[in-house]
């Protein structure tokens, strides 16, 4: 087993501005609401690698968090220019949040396939299944509110004041498309003074963690070995150096009192909400092990990198016979649900708005998570990237594709301000799979033929009315502006956000202005989650992570805090 893709490097110098970058843009007067909330965001601080580790390990070692300093807005003028009077000008016409990946998950289902993690490296080349199992998975559901604590702290947009209006998942809300996942997942956005009751991350038998990390095999952490001989530690321990945390796995998985959102929320369909581990098509054995009582905790001995070049092929090792396995408690609600149970789930969530997007009419009688909404002052259109016939990759259906244009052709007529919303963007909607799920029994449950990227992008760029596309997925930062050629007029913002689930565990606050010159102002500030005995130790942990540590998911310093220019196609 070779774990050696993680090298460490330092975050001294996150904060530099990027070269041939504007300057900074303006900060809120000191005891406003927006300066008051500025504090609470990356604006005044950061966090990243001590600078010395706390615990060695065979390959690299182990190093706590640090508080470093804030970064300011960035002010980026690759697709407009702005005057300085634009500052005092300006008119805010939304301010939300953006929740991506946030990845609620059962670590004790019994159809994860947590023992592919460990083909996920060098080795192996690129494995269908990267993070199959994550040593700070089990603190999924805390983290969620831990960063919901945090927004509410929040409250208002750093830069103007302005209450924040309302928050947006785009997917990869669940890890393993099952409905204890979904009701854990809507518990904890509505929170427990709307839904009536706590948050329980916990299937199976109750107050009892039954799951890999208990179970001997010494490819995962398992977090209660004091006083371990080195010699026998698990790899996380002998190779990367992580601590001992008795008792952590419990503390996770109680029942807890959850926040909620605290304002309208909007929802979005990611392909962990919609296929096995995010990969394949469910099939029916996979249902049957759903409800059972056997839980694959190893590799077999015969299975090689070649075993698993196919998710449907990974997720069929667990029904070959011998597997090393654990006995587990049986649990109905772990059953996979589809996506038109998905979306009724939606619709019988007491939280606001009702339905989170989705009404009855529309797309649970026609079997389809996209819709349009007004928010604030702009259009949202909020688009379903999942491809039923497998891989994590997304594509976009022909009769969306469609219905997309369609709306957008209502929106230049009217002059109406665009944003779109998925789980993919652009970089990531590139689905190899152009074939239909040969499993899906619902009534317009596939949309063929399938579209990528390119066709996508060329289309939205046909329309002015687009100024920004939101999206998750890739588990990082990363804002990049997109532009028409030749006829087409069209131009926007490629605004990717980091996961809840991977280093950074960041949310993203966005606020659009009309700046009153002919341009727009687009505002991002990312949000750390909030500190408590749970989730700090798996931000700690996740950061620590030797395929997706400090390393990865941070972006650059212009694809965080920044003021994203761009024309005002109606001005």
């Amino acid at each position: 087993m070779t774990l050696g893709r993680r090298e460490f490097l330092g975050l001294a110098g996150a904060a530099a501005a990027a070269v041939g970058l504007p300057g900074a843009a303006f900060a809120q007067p000191k005891g406003g609401s927006g300066h008051a909330a500025a504090e609470l965001t990356t604006l005044e601080r950061t966090l990243g690698a001590s600078a010395v580790p706390s615990r060695s390990g065979q390959i690299s070692d182990y190093f706590p968090i640090v508080s470093l300093p804030g970064e300011p807005h960035i002010a980026r003028a690759e697709l407009a220019g702005g005057s300085h009077r634009r500052r005092g000008n300006r008119r805010s016409l939304v301010s939300f949040v953006h929740l991506t990946d946030q990845h609620v998950v059962d670590v004790q289902s019994t159809t994860r396939v947590e023992f592919t993690d460990r083909y996920a490296d060098g080795e192996c080349g690129d494995s269908p299944f990267p993070s199959a199992h994550r040593a700070h998975e089990a603190g999924s559901a805390r983290i969620v509110d831990a960063m919901l604590r945090q927004i509410r702290a929040v409250g208002v947009s750093p830069v103007s004041g302005r209450p924040l209006q309302a928050a947006i998942c785009t997917g990869d809300n669940t890890d393993n498309q099952q409905g204890n996942e979904l009701q854990t997942f809507l518990d904890l956005m509505n929170g427990t003074a709307v839904s009536g009751r706590q948050v329980t991350p916990q299937s199976g038998a109750a107050l009892a963690y039954e799951g890999v990390q208990r179970s001997g095999d010494r490819a995962y952490w398992h977090p209660d070995e004091l006083a371990t001989p080195i010699t026998q530690a698990d790899q996380y321990r002998l190779l990367f150096g992580f601590p001992d945390e008795p008792g952590w796995l419990e503390q996770a998985l109680a029942p807890f009192d959850a926040v909620g959102a605290g304002m309208d929320w909007f929802t979005c369909y990611g392909n962990h909400d919609g296929l096995a581990q995010g990969n394949a098509p469910v099939l029916p054995a996979f249902r049957l092990i759903a409800e059972g009582v056997v839980k694959v905790v190893g590799a077999p001995e015969h299975a090689t990198c070649n075993s698993l070049t196919d998710p449907a092929a990974a997720l069929g090792q667990l029904t070959l016979p011998g597997m090393p396995a654990m006995r587990v408690t049986a649990d109905t609600g772990r059953q996979y649900v589809t996506r038109k149970q998905w979306i009724e789930a939606h619709l019988e969530s007491p939280g606001a708005p009702h339905g989170h997007g989705f009404t009855a009419e529309d797309n649970l009688d026609n079997n389809r998570a996209y819709y349009a909404r007004d928010v604030g002052d702009v259009r949202w259109i909020v688009l379903d990237t999942v491809n039923p016939g497998g891989f994590s990759e997304g594509s976009i259906g022909d009769k969306q594709l469609s219905w997309l244009s369609e709306r957008l052709d209502e929106a230049d007529a009217n002059g109406l301000l665009v944003m779109l919303f998925s789980h993919h963007g652009l970089r990531s909607l590139d689905n190899p799979v152009l074939t239909p799920d040969p499993l899906i029994e619902e009534e317009g449950g596939n949309d063929l033929p399938r579209h990528n990227g390119a066709e996508v992008e060329a289309m939205v760029l046909d329309h002015p009315s687009v100024i920004a596309w939101v999206n998750g997925h890739t588990h990082e930062n990363l804002i990049e502006p997109r532009m028409g050629t030749g006829a087409q007029s069209g131009k926007f913002w490629d605004i990717g956000t980091a996961a809840h689930i991977d280093w950074p565990p960041q949310s993203r606050l966005i606020e659009v202005f009309d700046n009153r010159d002919g341009t727009l102002s687009i505002f991002t500030t990312m949000v750390d989650h909030a500190d408590d005995e749970i989730a700090t130790v798996a931000r700690e942990l996740m950061a620590n992570d030797p395929q997706r540590g400090f390393d990865t998911g941070t972006g650059k310093p212009a694809d965080r805090n920044t003021e994203l220019l761009i024309s005002h196609p109606f001005a």
